[in-house]
């Protein structure tokens, strides 16, 4: 199988979307309240997953410290807007284990101390409040995250288009789909590039494909 963290790296959200609908799978993005907090931030890793009661940073906490190097935190917060489950100094510890990322279907604070980081963040909602230490939640289970259920391992994708789930059980077929597709681009590129029509490159690259 094609090595998916070098395609998925190389593609972008929308790629892994068109490749996933091309393999069956049509209804595997995010919705698009889930939002990166910064432009250049991108993620991709298999998704260890949390379900938090709103703005119980508990199960979150834990998290940190379960997941494996690489993990993208995938975050069940009900969509509250009020109160938030993570901020600078979860971030800065998420970091420091090598976590890929983290995408939470909530309110995440301290806009400024993560994007300074760098540590790659996808949140509904930004809000001030702080949450609680009530020891409710859960973790590496099936939840719904973007109006979209994930399961642990998943591959996740996320990026300024937005966050896709490839389900483990499809990961080999829309690898191989997303670097047929990155070829593809990359080919009408080159012919757009030359002043051809969109319709003329298309009509090249199936020529180019063509049995011989």
């Amino acid at each position: 199988m094609s090595d998916w963290r070098d395609t998925f790296g190389r593609a972008s959200a929308a790629n892994v979307s068109d490749a996933l609908r091309n393999c069956g799978c049509h209804f595997q993005a995010m919705d698009g309240g889930i939002r990166p907090l910064s432009p250049g931030f991108k993620v991709v890793g298999p998704a260890f997953t949390v379900r938090c009661y709103p703005g119980a940073t508990w199960a979150l906490e834990n998290a940190l410290e379960l997941a494996s190097p690489g993990d993208v935190l995938v975050v069940d917060g009900a969509g509250a807007s009020d109160v938030i489950l993570m901020g600078g100094l979860m971030s800065l510890r998420a970091q420091q284990r090598g976590l890929a990322g983290v995408i939470i279907d909530g309110a995440v604070r301290d806009v400024d101390d993560v994007v300074r980081l760098g540590f790659p963040m996808f949140s509904r909602h930004v809000c001030p409040r702080a949450g609680t230490f009530a020891e409710i939640g859960e973790w590496q289970t099936t939840i719904c995250c973007g109006r979209l259920p994930v399961q642990p391992g998943d591959i996740v994708v996320g990026d300024l288009c937005g966050v896709v789930v490839v389900p483990t059980a499809k990961l080999a077929v829309v690898t191989v789909a997303t670097a047929v597709l990155l070829e593809k681009e990359a080919f009408l590129e080159t012919l757009l590039g030359k002043g051809k029509t969109l319709g003329e490159a298309v009509a090249a690259y199936k020529l180019e494909k063509a049995p011989k």
